[in-house]
């Protein structure tokens, strides 16, 4: 399934369940893994001036201090490091989510395992409403390609095993490369896989019963002809409502079918092409307790998955924009 993980973790005292997650995978798929931690700086412009994780004081991060660290971390994954497979522990200086893009593309890892920033996840609830992922994961979903597996709360199952995967359909290019993994991931597991598309509710009053059936029916009929060249094998379900929050809405989807793991694709924007995040990613990643996975585009498919001919693709390399599937004022869906 994957041959290198990553552990991108912000924590060296402290037991991350990103580590614990990234330890158990390796273990049971029996693959190289590896840590690396970013050393923390107040400074912008000068990156070796760092916080010392002991005592919050600035100073150098020298080789000296650098090792220690490394020493730390280790001490703190002790137990798991006995058992699991071989692992490297780097200590780097710099911005985070360059660095652990550097070990990455270093190490060629096809999964990076990250959670959101400590400063956010250990706050207070008020903070964590806001739904924020933190400016590391972002910066790594938006410029690597291999998928990326957000840990929360909780770290994955001792013997990880997928067996009911979600995935949110909106009929994105990145969506479908999401939906190319799940199939990818639910053959390896033997999984079931749910698909879920909310249709918005357009909030005027000429809407009636009787448009939304038929803006279900068609959505329906949509989701099934989007997900039948990568289904055709696996079991499945196509699961579809009307709502005005999409993450609501998918947590309510994930909750029903008893989802051990959600894989979503992030977004571009319409105008200038880049790739960001996107706000459904962000409450899903920051708010569930289950994995999340986390793809981008058709690159981001490692050569295991299932991919179409040029010919058989639905959507244009180039079409990178978010589809949304809804009814207009005069009746006609677009």
């Amino acid at each position: 399934m994957f041959q290198s993980i990553l552990a991108a973790t912000d924590r060296i005292t402290g037991r991350d369940p990103v580590v614990i997650s990234a330890a158990r995978l390796a273990n049971a798929l029996g693959v190289s893994w590896s840590i690396v931690h970013v050393l923390e700086s107040p400074s912008l412009n000068n990156r070796q001036r760092i916080l010392h994780f002991r005592t919050g004081q600035e100073q150098d991060a020298t080789a000296r201090y650098r090792a220690d660290a490394r020493r730390q971390l280790r001490s703190t994954y002790r137990d798991l490091l006995t058992w699991a497979p071989p692992c490297e522990v780097t200590i780097r200086t710099g911005f985070p989510w360059k660095e652990i893009g550097r070990q990455a593309s270093l190490l060629k890892a096809d999964l990076v395992i990250m959670g959101p920033q400590t400063g956010i996840r250990d706050k207070s609830a008020a903070l964590r409403a806001l739904g924020r992922i933190g400016s590391t994961v972002e910066g790594i979903l938006t410029r690597k390609r291999c998928p990326v597996l957000i840990i929360n709360q909780y770290p994955c199952r001792p013997k990880p095993a997928f067996k009911r995967i979600l995935v949110g359909i909106d009929f994105s290019t990145s969506c479908e490369s999401a939906l190319n993994f799940a199939a990818a991931l639910a053959r390896f597991y033997q999984a079931h896989v749910d698909l879920f598309h909310m249709l918005p509710i357009p909030p005027y009053p000429k809407y009636t019963r009787d448009n939304y059936d038929a803006d279900l029916e068609k959505s329906r009929d949509r989701m099934a002809s989007f997900g039948r060249f990568y289904l055709d094998d696996i079991r499945h379900n196509y699961h579809c409502w009307g709502g005005v929050l999409p993450h609501r809405e998918l947590f309510k989807c994930a909750d029903k079918c008893q989802t051990d793991a959600i894989v979503l694709g992030s977004h571009t924007k319409e105008t200038q092409g880049k790739w960001y995040a996107g706000s459904t990613v962000e409450k899903i990643s920051f708010q569930t307790t289950c994995p999340v996975f986390v793809l981008t585009e058709s690159r981001a498919w490692p050569s295991w998955t299932k991919t179409r001919t040029s010919e058989e693709q639905r959507v244009s390399d180039s079409d990178h924009t978010i589809h949304v599937f809804e009814k207009n004022l005069s009746g006609s869906l677009h």
